[in-house]
């Protein structure tokens, strides 16, 4: 009988590897998927049982699928995490960053939208055929709200955050409610988690220009999203299908 195991992608990131260590914690089996040899080693180190990390460029289907059938030997992956992205880092900027060339473009789609696609076309599949699974896109606020570029001001220079965040995260709740809706007739659910700002070392300025817009007065810790996925990915929210749940202090409500 194979291993049942929760698999993450861009789980050696900042968010991922706190999602990687609610889910070791709560005694489930992880497989963390990065582009980067050198963070998923460093997980390996911390992490010595119940964790694989593993290096895959998620938007190659063939490496997907040689991703899954390595997995598939020893595993049945009933969790399926979709947290892979390139977020733009907010930086000073020579020139307006308004309109990312289409280079940048085609890259962010890549990872943000066609790798969680092909990560749900093998793994999802799976569970579809064995009745069994759990699928969380990792989304944002920028899923329902466009960006507030005034909270940049006076922080960075000619900086915007780019339109590309906000077009595949929109279309990832679009990928969500169509799997939902696709799945669910074979026990399979389908969710987005949206989280608001995550408190990762801004500058003072941007985070007070943040608190101004959100009525809690605080940004969001790793584990308030953390617990949020493991509660979405157990048993108990088994009645819970195709919702973006956001998790942002009431951000979004006003």
């Amino acid at each position: 009988m194979k291993n049942i195991a929760t698999l993450i992608t861009g789980g050696a990131g900042f968010l991922g590897s706190f999602y990687c260590e609610k889910f070791i914690k709560n005694n489930h089996y992880v497989i963390c998927v990065d582009n980067s040899e050198n963070k998923l080693n460093k997980l390996k180190k911390k992490y010595k049982k119940k964790f694989i990390g593993l290096v895959c460029d998620i938007s190659s289907e063939k490496e997907v699928k040689k991703l899954f059938n390595y997995i598939n030997k020893k595993f049945f992956v009933n969790i399926l995490i979709n947290n892979a992205a390139i977020d733009a880092v907010p930086l000073n900027n020579k020139k307006n960053n308004k309109y990312p060339d289409i280079s940048q473009w085609d890259k962010e789609m890549d990872v943000g939208l066609k790798g969680a696609y092909i990560m749900i076309k093998y793994f999802g599949e799976l569970m579809y055929k064995k009745n069994d699974g759990s699928i969380i896109n990792i989304g944002s606020d920028l899923s329902v709200i466009a960006p507030n570029q005034k909270i940049y001001n006076g922080v960075y220079k000619n900086y915007f955050k780019p339109v590309t965040y906000s077009v595949l995260k929109h279309g990832l709740l679009g990928m969500t409610k169509y799997f939902s809706s696709l799945y669910a007739d074979k026990k399979v659910r389908v969710n987005m988690l949206s989280p608001g700002p995550v408190k990762n070392k801004q500058k003072k300025k941007l985070i007070s220009n943040l608190l101004n817009l959100i009525p809690a007065k605080r940004l969001a810790n790793p584990d308030d999203i953390a617990e949020a996925i493991l509660f979405l990915a157990e048993k108990n929210s088994k009645y819970i299908n195709g919702q973006n749940i956001i998790i942002d202090g009431g951000r979004t409500i006003i």
